[in-house]
């Protein structure tokens, strides 16, 4: 499940690439914005990311199977063919389909991330041939502990998963809605909590099925596979690094001194691939697929090397010259976002109006990325301490030649070159842009200009006022 989404369409690559030897792997699409699930699958297979599959293993791309479906409605929107078919198939299931909307509502979030979970157990207890559930989780679910280690907590506060599943059901959407505030407990968001409760159904299941979980932290562009930098959507953090590129981002409400715990989707993918080796009945393995512990990095030194480098690599869609501090105060934050973010965005919408010319206007993109930067403060002005061992096991199994293509040196990985490949990713695969150093290089100086003169006159404003 899932297999559309960025770590999914991630793995299901990695698994035709490396492994010749699977015979089919099923996913499930749904319709979407009147496009049927036929449609959406033959575009998929022309994706980007199967670019060097189509070049030299394209019959590869014939093992995949879609079934017409959606995780949120009964029985999955399955036909009984299509169900007796997985049932009687089935070997290993990677459950990574979610809502990873922080602000969506407590009845969808509920809906995909809890209850379509334990559709899916149940329906793997019809499944004689399944071998390993593999479980994507968060880092993050459980917010209210400074130090997670590799195991399953009770939710805090206190919540039986089975009474809650039932609630879903049962309450009212608009009544469950508003309880979300009385029942998530530490949880600033509809997305660890709903994640945490499916942690709890999963772990009900271990002596039934064959489970694992990783828990990823802040997932990011790729380090190596399938290309250096690629990425395909801009939730959480990347969205943020691609807003900074273009000097849209002139403030960000969070701690600079606090590790910035970022993974690249491809040491997910990976994780995801060994971990599924590790599952048997009765016990639940479960890894923490994080860099804190190993190889931390700090927001303000990731701050500094996405400056550093969109100044390099410069975008065509740059609009200011690329330049943020972090700031703890709520208040300074928002007054920041005011006289930096919102006066700029006016004022460029006016001249566009006055010119008459056909752009985007720029002020509903600063209103939609201050509420992506408010919905992301709680992860940037906290700090967690992710314990991680599962490491040491993919340690063993890749110098053992279990999985020689596979790789976790994540204490070797160099941030300043990874943040490098980062941006030319985000111009590429996001922009659509071809990346040189000398590509947009005028166009930068003339917006380094403007920002100088454009600060100087505020400078010069200020002292007039108070003199």
């Amino acid at each position: 499940t899932g297999a559309t989404g960025f770590v999914g369409k991630a793995l299901l690559e990695k698994l035709l690439w490396s492994f010749p030897q699977i015979k089919r792997i099923y996913m499930l699409i749904r319709p979407k914005g009147g496009v049927t699930a036929e449609q959406r699958f033959q575009n998929f297979l022309q994706n980007g990311i199967f670019e060097r599959l189509r070049s030299l293993h394209p019959e590869r791309l014939k093992k995949i199977a879609f079934f017409p479906g959606n995780i949120e409605d009964d029985n999955f929107g399955l036909n009984e063919l299509h169900r007796l078919e997985l049932c009687a198939q089935v070997n290993i299931i990677f459950h990574s389909a979610a809502t990873v909307r922080f602000n969506e509502c407590l009845k969808v979030a509920a809906r995909v991330n809890s209850v379509a979970t334990y559709n899916l157990l149940e329906m793997c207890r019809e499944m004689p041939q399944l071998k390993s559930f593999l479980y994507v989780s968060t880092a993050y679910c459980n917010p209210g502990r400074k130090y997670v280690d590799e195991c399953i907590y009770p939710t805090l506060p206190p919540v039986d998963w089975l009474q809650f599943l039932t609630c879903t059901k049962k309450v009212p959407d608009d009544y469950l809605n508003r309880m979300a505030d009385y029942i998530k407990g530490p949880h600033v968001n509809t997305y660890t909590f709903t994640k945490s409760i499916a942690e709890q159904i999963v772990n009900s299941y271990k002596d039934l099925i064959p489970i694992v979980i990783v828990r990823p932290s802040i997932v990011t562009a790729a380090y190596k596979e399938p290309y250096p930098g690629w990425i395909d959507n801009i939730q959480a953090i990347s969205g943020i690094m691609m807003e900074i590129g273009k000097g849209g981002i002139s403030s960000i409400l969070g701690d600079k001194n606090l590790i910035c715990d970022i993974i690249p989707v491809d040491f997910v993918v990976n994780a995801m691939i060994m971990m599924v080796h590790k599952a048997q009945l009765g016990r639940i393995s479960i890894c923490n697929a994080t860099s804190g512990v190993t190889n931390p990095i700090s927001w303000q030194r990731l701050g500094e090397l996405t400056m550093k480098w969109s100044r390099i690599y410069p975008t065509k869609r740059m609009i200011m010259f690329p330049n943020f501090k972090y700031r703890c105060s709520p208040i300074k934050h928002e007054l920041a976002v005011w006289l930096l973010h919102f006066v700029p965005a006016i004022l460029m919408d006016l001249r566009t109006l006055i010119l008459r010319q056909q752009k985007r206007l720029v002020t509903p993109i600063a209103s939609k990325f201050r509420q992506a930067c408010l919905a992301g403060s709680f992860f940037s002005l906290n700090e967690w301490i992710f314990k991680n061992r599962s490491r040491y096991y993919f340690k063993d199994l890749i110098e053992n030649g279990t999985f020689p293509t596979l790789y976790w040196n994540l204490d070797e990985l160099n941030y300043d070159d990874y943040v490098r490949r980062h941006m030319i990713g985000i111009n590429k695969y996001l922009h659509r842009e071809k990346c040189t150093v000398d590509g947009n290089k005028m166009h930068v100086t003339r917006i380094y200009w403007f920002w100088i003169f454009a600060h100087l006159f505020c400078y010069m404003l200020a002292a007039y006022v108070l003199l």
